[in-house]
């Protein structure tokens, strides 16, 4: 296999190797939590909306980078066990979604092994690479979003407007030679 640089990181795609990552943060987290009673994305899930007070799915589904599919399924979980409640909103039929008591309780008991998590993952890569993360993270979510906005229709057209011919120099892509 390929290596980058000195340091033998595997020249994997960006989503593969987020992907690994996000599964073993996740993992960690998932483990320390355990004596909770709550996953990590249970205790995400709780967090956001106790934060918000109230919350949109949509809105829920669009800040964390979630199918609403995903989440309905995630939010059924968390109704079944008393966590959330959900109302329909004035918006479409829009589900919005508020803790119960039991998800206050829940959250508030689970908030010190959360914070363990953090605490572990925090002195195995030391302050500055953590927040080098959560700033990289943060950015990655940002780029594919906008990169998102960017796809269109899969043509030859479009080929043409992002790829070179052979031998020709590289040239940036302009916004409007992919979208027309």
């Amino acid at each position: 296999m390929d290596r980058a640089g000195d340091n033998g990181l595997d020249t994997l795609c960006a989503c593969a190797a987020l992907r690994s990552a996000a599964r073993s943060a996740t993992q960690l987290y998932d483990l320390v939590l355990q004596p909770s009673g709550l996953k990590a994305t249970q205790f995400i899930a709780l967090r956001s909306i106790g934060e918000a007070g109230e919350i949109a799915q949509w809105r829920f589904a669009r800040e964390h980078a979630i199918a609403v599919e995903t989440l309905s399924r995630r939010f059924a979980a968390l109704r079944k066990r008393g966590l959330i409640t959900s109302r329909t909103g004035g918006n479409h039929g829009e589900r919005i979604y508020t803790l119960t008591d039991t998800g206050k309780e829940a959250l508030r008991k689970a908030m010190p092994y959360w914070e363990r998590a953090q605490s572990r993952l925090r002195q195995t890569l030391g302050d500055s690479d953590m927040q080098s993360l959560l700033q990289l993270c943060s950015a990655t979510v940002d780029a594919s979003r906008k990169a998102e906005q960017l796809r269109a229709v899969n043509s030859p057209s479009i080929h043409a407007a992002i790829e070179p011919e052979p031998g020709s120099p590289s040239r940036p892509i302009e916004q409007d030679s992919i979208l027309t």
